[in-house]
């Protein structure tokens, strides 16, 4: 469980807030709780309405299933991205995930909690993503976990890195197919513990960077809802349109 990084980046951003934009570094004409400047901001691949009421990708007409949701279904309730997953998202993430540049997770984080407070989700618990401890040792940290440590901080809500766990060490699924995705999952996740006990009936918040196909949020809600979860909805940074 890494807090470190969060707590530190917070302390930093009130001692030496951002100045400079993140993206495309000029200099802020204001503080700016994200970082990003006016012009950037206004560049950046929001998703807005209508969207899938399943899986948050764009669709005509309030209320409308896309065709993915139609025919795969799904095991979480309902899913929202915040951004579309551009060239500008995809390095921006890469630069999070890789470049391990902690304190992208407030500006990540910062967009997230306006997504998640234009939902109706009366959500009880935030888990994220987890990863296995062979990735986590590689990468040093877990990203939706800091993003998931970022939303409790903001709403109040409790987070828990210690209920879902990564049990297989699975392959990369950047080149997977929808099938492949979904086998390389297979019993993948499993709940630690006395976990069962702290989500019975309870609506969890599942937090991840990237909803491409939906698999791993997939996988993950399942176990969850078997646990007794009575609702399971994802958070996402972007999706995969």
């Amino acid at each position: 469980m890494i807090r470190i990084p969060l707590i530190l980046d917070a302390f930093l951003d009130i001692i030496y807030p951002r100045i400079y934009c993140i993206l495309c570094g000029e200099r802020l004409e204001k503080k700016a709780l994200h970082g990003i400047c006016n012009h950037c901001l206004e560049s950046l691949p929001f998703i807005h309405p209508p969207r899938c009421a399943w899986c948050s990708k764009p669709v005509e007409g309030e209320n409308a299933i896309c065709q993915e949701c139609r025919l795969y279904g799904h095991d979480y309730d309902q899913a929202v991205a915040v951004f579309e997953y551009s060239i500008t998202m995809r390095e921006l993430i890469h630069r999070y995930k890789y470049g391990r540049e902690y304190s992208l997770s407030r500006t990540l984080g910062y967009f997230m909690r306006e997504t998640l407070d234009k939902t109706a989700w009366n959500v009880d618990l935030i888990i994220p993503v987890p990863l296995h401890e062979n990735r986590l040792k590689s990468r040093g940290f877990n990203q939706a976990a800091l993003l998931a440590e970022y939303l409790s901080q903001r709403t109040g809500i409790p987070c828990r890195q210690d209920i879902l766990i990564r049990r297989v060490d699975t392959k990369t699924q950047t080149s997977l197919s929808r099938h492949e995705r979904t086998e390389n999952l297979k019993d993948a996740f499993a709940i630690a513990g006395s976990g069962q006990d702290r989500i019975k009936d309870k609506h969890i918040l599942l937090v991840d960077d990237v909803h491409t196909t939906g698999a791993t949020a997939d996988s993950c809600s399942k176990v969850l809802r078997q646990a007794g979860a009575d609702k399971v909805y994802v958070l996402t940074i972007a999706a995969v349109l």
